[in-house]
């Protein structure tokens, strides 16, 4: 396999898989060994300093000079970084200060801390489901409007004998219903306490290494499955075929959560598609790369760079596009040395709050300085037109995991 053609796979495959932050284990780890051999050859040079006068010793990059290792804190930074001239290019940003950003008024807790223990939704129904917590170990616990917690009895073991036995939950655009892939089928949960299993179409069965995550299609049509292989579209009644839109992985398919339009970006660098029929598409060149697609109103967002990148420190950030023309109406861009923000998943577009306001799940992480589970994920509102950001709530890490309603979350 080529160079290129192995890049494009590992793509598809990121756009997919939500990361769990082994590149910043290893990057974490690596420079603990780094800043040990800077102290180390720290005293080597007072050493040789007493013995025959001053000697300068540098490693890495010829502007460092050694001498004894400090641990420097996660701050704001500030960036030299040249200024884009297009209009759509906002102010480089840095995630750690979203600590002083603003309040947001929503239907969620200032705090998403989800109780251990909470009663069944069976036997307690909520007026609707927002928020769908996975954990491992646990049942699936899931929010009400109301802020009140209730768990799934039975979703701590439905999945086994798998990379990964923790639910993928999928919460329903109008919030009455949230799916999971299991090992019996898709389970559907209503906040009314009802339940069912949809059974899976034979090729669909298993076992796999890891269960395929769903998107739900608008009203009682079904599920885009993102199978390994391809996607495929599941009605309620279990009836699939392939669908004939998005690759392997499913990566950078899209659902409208109010029409129905699909979209997809089959191939990491390729052609932004708007499928009108199964067999007539639409699309338009889109530039740079990009990751975990949503769209709604007529609008897309996702994590990435539009751009080539150019020279200096590579960035990313959230960015939001017209599907129609290629245009790129805003980004955000981050300084993303090691890709935490892209390829890491530290930042995520969950969906549209209403048509001038996209909803992020943001963990600030230096890799230099932190371990992978330290932090605080923040829920955002970025208002795209005027590059303003506003968090609605915070919570651990598990809170990369979870399932959002956005059109329920933004009712204020």
């Amino acid at each position: 396999m080529k160079d290129h053609e192995l890049a494009d796979v590992l793509a598809r495959a990121s756009d997919h898989v939500v990361a769990p932050d082994l590149a910043g284990t290893a990057w974490a780890a690596a420079e603990r060994r780094r800043r040990g051999r800077r102290a180390g050859l720290a005293c080597i040079a007072a050493s040789l300093v007493l013995v025959g006068g001053a000697v300068a010793l540098h490693v890495g990059d010829r502007n460092e000079r050694v001498g004894p290792a400090e641990t420097p804190s996660p701050v704001p930074s500030t960036s030299s970084d040249p200024v884009d001239s297009d209009d759509a290019t906002q102010p480089v940003w840095d995630p750690f200060t979203l600590t002083e950003a603003p309040m947001r008024a929503s239907v969620l807790p200032t705090d998403l801390d989800p109780p251990t223990i909470a009663p069944s939704i069976q036997e307690q129904p909520l007026p609707d489901i927002v928020v769908a917590w996975p954990e491992e170990g646990a049942d699936l616990r899931v929010l009400g409007s109301d802020q009140q917690w209730r768990s799934v009895p039975g979703t701590a073991d439905a999945i086994s004998r798998s990379l990964r036995d923790v639910v993928d939950p999928a919460i329903s655009p109008d919030g009455a219903r949230v799916a999971m892939s299991t090992d019996a089928g898709i389970l559907v949960v209503e906040a009314n306490g009802g339940r069912s299993v949809i059974s899976w179409p034979p090729a669909l069965e298993g076992p796999f290494d890891t269960r395929p995550r769903l998107l739900w299609l608008p009203g009682d049509e079904g599920f885009v499955v993102l199978h390994w292989k391809r996607p495929w579209l599941v009605d309620l009644d279990g009836k699939g075929a392939p669908a004939p839109f998005g690759g392997m992985y499913g990566g950078g398919v899209m659902v409208d959560p109010d029409t129905g339009t699909v979209r997809d970006r089959a191939e990491a660098y390729g052609a932004l598609r708007t499928w009108n029929d199964h067999d007539d598409a639409s699309s338009v060149i889109l530039g740079g790369y990009g990751e975990r697609f949503v769209t709604r109103f007529g609008l897309v967002a996702y994590t990435g760079n539009p751009g080539s990148g150019g020279f200096g420190v590579p960035r990313s950030g959230p960015v939001v596009v017209d599907p129609a023309s290629g245009e790129v109406l805003a980004f955000a861009p981050i300084r993303d040395r090691n890709s935490v923000y892209s390829d890491n998943g530290h930042l995520t577009a969950l969906g549209f709050l209403d048509e001038a306001t996209v909803l992020l799940m943001v963990r600030p992480m230096d890799f230099r300085t932190m371990e992978p589970e330290e932090g605080v994920s923040h829920l955002v509102a970025w208002t795209y037109e005027t590059g303003e950001f506003e968090v609605l709530s915070r919570g651990d890490r598990d809170l990369r995991l979870a399932a959002f309603a956005p059109a329920l979350i933004g009712n204020r």
